[in-house]
């Protein structure tokens, strides 16, 4: 990714990253049944606002392979590196709600408990507060998911806020470069 205002991911190309067990990848036409099935799983969806329907996940996946990025969106499929297996998803967007880009991710069930989605929100803050230069990162999560807390506070973020929507309570949480490009976590 270039270098780009906080605001905004500007329009950059996916690029591949690594990380020591996976790979995050742009998607290709092949992932589709599995994104699919991914976003359409009530329980993988549980934290995040429900299941997709076919339909809206179709679109969404015909949204990402188009290079559509009307919502500012930026998404990769992961995998692992050793299997080539596909096991989650990745993305950043553009909230209005939030100063900083937001950070998300799913994994298929039988992935969860590995360690796959702290190497992924790691190598992500990486790449965005280092390499593309972002001011910070931001992240909601309910507040009773503990995994997926801990896997942002192991990622350097911090709890900003409590806020509330249609669905009831939720963290925000941030992440932001210093001055002297370390990386730190701090309250907004």
């Amino acid at each position: 990714m270039p270098k780009t205002d906080s605001r905004t991911l500007g329009k950059p190309k996916v690029i591949r990253l690594e990380t020591l067990s996976l790979l995050l990848r742009p998607y290709q036409s092949k992932d589709r049944e599995f994104f699919m099935a991914l976003n359409c799983d009530p329980e993988v969806r549980r934290h995040m606002n429900g299941p997709m329907t076919e339909l809206a996940a179709g679109q969404r996946f015909d949204g990402m392979l188009a290079g559509d990025s009307a919502d500012q969106s930026f998404c990769w499929a992961i995998v692992e590196k050793e299997t080539s297996t596909f096991v989650g998803h990745a993305f950043l967007q553009r909230v209005d709600d939030h100063m900083f880009p937001e950070l998300g991710f799913l994994f298929f069930k039988s992935f969860w408990g590995r360690g796959y989605a702290t190497e992924v929100a790691r190598r992500l803050v990486e790449h965005c507060l280092s390499d593309c230069d972002l001011r910070g990162l931001s992240a909601t999560v309910d507040c009773d998911h503990a995994p997926s807390i801990r896997v942002l506070e192991k990622a350097g973020f911090k709890e900003e806020r409590v806020a509330t929507d249609e669905l009831g309570p939720f963290f925000v949480y941030s992440i932001q470069r210093s001055n002297s490009r370390r990386l730190t976590a701090v309250k907004c």
